[in-house]
């Protein structure tokens, strides 16, 4: 079963398996954007269910359950009775996140149109989201995150997955591969040029938050690359636990932007931590 379209298979597949491995996947994502969102979403259902060495494997057992729709604890929310989804379907949702799986490792809740959830709705899921059970994951689809009640998304991960007609070779995709470039070259210069040249041009954060979240995913996918789960490597001169480190810091400060931290402050400080990474001969990175 094709569970992704080609745009959206390799940077999606890099972000999830990097984090599935790390066992960092969080409980509750809110996956956006105009693109196949219910297949993503099963997506990293399989990943969450997977009992192989590279999650989601997609020929495990469990992967084979999820890619079919038939696995018993991936469950689509729907109200096929009512044109939104009613309170009482989000309150036994909600009750039956307390039950401990059937057979698999989590129980995974997928909601493929949050249009569909009214505020009222919303608000019976806050507390299962924020304080249920550990076993308990939520999927949440919607083509804007604006149809979530910010009580809501503050306890999520938003993953914006972009438009279906984008590709990563995209403007701010072939900036992130420049960026990669100037780290595999470990030119310092050249970096430290590059996020002047953003600052000065005047990036929106929005901007610079997708570039980095990009870079992020070909550092992770070439990580992958690096450890023999194959795909393209951009940085084929860093060494493994560089590039861990040159993904945590492109992670951490795309996140940060999330939370209005000024455009200024996150090129000053990459430009000299990731210009620090390239001088490291030694390729451990602390």
């Amino acid at each position: 079963m094709e569970l992704l379209t080609t745009h959206m298979e390799e940077r999606l597949a890099a972000r999830v398996r990097l984090l599935a491995e790390r066992h960092q996947l969080s409980h509750a994502i809110i996956l956006t954007g105009h693109r196949d969102l219910p297949a993503a979403a099963r997506y990293l259902a399989a990943a969450m269910e997977c009992t192989g060495d590279h999650p989601p494997c997609g020929t495990c057992p469990p992967c084979r359950k999820v890619l079919s729709g038939i696995h018993p604890d991936v469950m689509v929310v729907e109200d096929l009775e009512h044109k939104m989804i009613s309170v009482d379907v989000l309150r036994q949702v909600r009750s039956d996140a307390y039950i401990l799986p059937n057979e698999g490792l989590r129980k995974v809740y997928i909601f493929p149109d949050c249009a569909l959830l009214d505020a009222k709705a919303q608000n019976v899921l806050l507390k299962v989201v924020e304080e249920g059970p550990p076993h308990a994951a939520f999927l949440f689809c919607a083509s804007n995150s604006a149809v979530l009640l910010q009580t809501l998304r503050s306890r999520c991960v938003e993953w914006n997955l972009g438009d279906e007609s984008e590709a990563l070779s995209s403007a701010d995709g072939g900036q992130a591969e420049a960026l990669c470039a100037l780290l595999d070259r470990r030119d310092t210069m050249g970096l430290a040029a590059f996020f002047t040249a953003l600052e000065t041009g005047k990036v929106k954060r929005e901007e610079l938050q997708e570039l980095l979240e990009h870079a992020w995913e070909l550092t992770a996918q070439s990580l992958l690359a690096a450890s023999g789960c194959g795909g393209r490597n951009f940085c084929p001169h860093l060494s493994r636990q560089q590039l861990s480190a040159a993904a945590d810091l492109l992670k951490e400060f795309s996140g940060q932007l999330r939370f209005n931290l000024g455009v200024g402050h996150v090129t000053g400080a990459l430009a000299v931590l990731l210009g620090d990474l390239a001088r490291q001969q030694d390729p451990v990175y602390h």
